[in-house]
């Protein structure tokens, strides 16, 4: 009994000293579950796939004109991207059933046999397994890029992968064409591809839509550049942005837009000699955020 006294008061004088304050012991914490992951939607709705598109251009004073196209609309919240590497790996990426598409990054730069694939990109890729700086640092800092935020948002922007942008962004590919931006205005830093542009060729497009998804683009042949604006502005994108390959554009869906000996004729005005790729990137669902 007079142990039994002793508990109690020793309880008592414990409660009275530490007032309301809470003892943590540790080893003794409640466990609390890590918050479940969010796992990803259908591939279908990751990756939405639309061929033989087109848009009707109206004009002022002439006939209307109808521009064809083709198109995948991204989630940036599940995809991940992959630098994949090497000259004349297309048919390759056709049967790749793992992935979600394969489309053109940066102007890239050849004569450099020193390097692996033997030229240099134009802008800076941070990807899901890498990041590679690009060769001609002077194009990288004067071009634009496109970026997905580590909660998935979409950015259109300036430079090259700062620092702070290396912080910031979970994917980013530099290096582009900055052709249609809400701001109308770029800063002074910002040098372009190849200035004013006027050929007439296959183009692809990176469009930033109003739902902030990423619409890849590839347009039929023969579409100049002025109406190449107005056909952006038809698809209602925020900001439009280029990779400017031209008769180097690429738009590969395994299984459902195939590259193909005809393809290479058609995306380079009958001269499929010129259409040797050294990369694409390659398009993945993201497994869980």
């Amino acid at each position: 009994m007079a142990s039994a006294a002793f508990g109690v008061l020793a309880a008592l004088v414990a409660t009275s000293t530490l007032d309301a304050t809470t003892v943590s012991i540790p080893g003794l914490a409640l466990r609390q579950e890590p918050p479940a992951p969010v796992l990803p939607p259908p591939r279908g709705e990751i990756a939405v796939f639309a061929s033989d598109q087109s848009v009707v251009l109206e004009t002022d004073n002439g006939p209307s004109q109808t521009i064809a196209y083709s198109s995948v609309i991204l989630d940036p919240r599940w995809i991940d991207l992959q630098f994949f590497g090497g000259w004349s790996r297309e048919f390759e990426a056709n049967e790749d059933g793992d992935a979600l598409l394969f489309f053109t990054g940066p102007t890239f730069e050849k004569g450099h046999p020193q390097e692996p694939l033997g030229m240099v990109i134009h802008g800076d890729l941070k990807l899901s397994d890498q990041t590679i700086r690009a060769g001609n640092r002077a194009a990288a800092a004067g071009r634009a890029f496109i970026a997905v935020r580590h909660d998935g948002g979409l950015d259109f922007g300036f430079g090259s992968l700062t620092e702070q942008a290396d912080q910031d962004y979970r994917l980013f590919i530099g290096g582009l064409h900055a052709f249609v931006h809400p701001l109308d205005s770029t800063p002074s830093r910002y040098k372009g591809v190849y200035g004013p542009m006027t050929m007439a060729d296959v183009r692809i497009v990176y469009g930033l839509r109003d739902d902030g998804r990423l619409e890849v683009v590839e347009t039929a042949d023969g579409v100049l550049f002025p109406d190449l604006r107005r056909f952006v502005e038809a698809k209602g994108f925020v900001a439009a942005f280029l990779p400017d390959h031209a008769s180097k554009s690429r738009l590969i869906v395994p299984g459902q837009r195939l590259w193909s000996v005809d393809q290479a004729v058609w995306v380079s005005g009958g001269k499929p000699s010129i259409t040797a790729l050294p990369f694409m990137l390659r398009v993945v669902p993201r497994s869980q955020l």
